[in-house]
C-alpha cells in the first residue's frame, strides 16, 4: 500500500555562505528547486509544499508557506511544515540538494518504519536530517525545542525514536549539500 505522504522543501534559509538564494541557482538549465520537485513528483505526486517567504518560488505552481516563527533555522521550517501537514508521513528536503533522485527518495520512503518518529539518511560519516521522513507528531517536540530556543536539529532528533539509513554507494553523491560558491562550482 502506498503511504499518504506530503513533501516539504525547506527553502527559507538566509543563504549567507552562497550569497544568493540557493534554490534558484541554475543547474543544467533549471533552478535547484525544479530538480528537487521533479525528483519528488513520482513519489508524492503534486503534494509538494515550499517553505519560504520568497515569492520567486511561486513559478512552480506548488503551495508555498512562510515560517510561522521566523529566524529559527531548519527547526523552525520543519515545525512550520509539520504544523501545516495533513498527512502522517512527510518527506522533508532542504533546497540545497539538487542532485537528489526519485530512486533515492522512493527507497527512503519505502524503508521508513512507521514505529519511528523520523528516518534520516547517512553517507559515510555525514548524516542528513533534511533528507528524511518525519511523522507529523514531531511538530510537538519541535515546538518544545523552539520554546526553549534549542535550535540544533540534531538535538531534537536525539530526543526521539529515530532511524538512520545508510545510503547505498551508488546514490551517495546525491546527498551533498550545495552551500557555498565552491560547492556550486564543483557541480556545474
Amino acid at each position: 500500500m502506498k503511504k499518504e505522504i506530503t513533501a516539504f522543501v525547506l527553502a527559507g534559509g538566509k543563504s549567507q555562505r552562497m550569497g544568493t538564494d540557493k534554490g534558484l541557482l541554475d543547474l543544467n538549465g533549471k533552478p535547484f528547486i525544479s530538480h528537487i520537485c521533479d525528483a519528488l513528483k513520482p513519489v508524492v505526486g503534486e503534494d509538494i509544499v515550499i517553505v519560504s517567504s520568497n515569492a520567486d518560488y511561486d513559478f512552480l505552481g506548488h503551495s508555498r508557506i512562510e515560517d510561522m516563527i521566523s529566524n529559527k533555522g531548519p527547526v523552525g521550517g520543519l515545525y512550520t511544515a509539520l504544523k501545516q501537514s495533513k498527512t502522517k508521513f512527510n518527506l522533508v528536503l532542504s533546497v540545497d540538494v539538487p542532485l537528489i533522485s526519485t530512486e533515492l527518495l522512493q527507497w527512503l520512503v519505502d524503508n521508513h518504519e512507521d514505529s519511528y518518529m523520523m528516518t534520516q539518511v547517512q553517507s559515510n560519516d555525514k548524516i542528513s536530517p533534511l533528507i528524511a521522513v518525519y511523522d507529523r507528531s514531531m511538530r510537538i517536540v519541535l515546538g518544545e525545542h523552539i520554546a526553549g530556543n534549542q535550535l540544533k536539529l540534531c538535538d531534537v532528533i536525539s530526543d526521539v525514536n529515530h532511524q538512520t539509513l545508510v545510503v547505498p554507494k551508488k546514490w551517495s553523491a546525491q546527498i551533498q549539500n550545495i552551500n557555498t560558491k565552491e560547492d556550486y562550482q564543483n557541480i556545474i
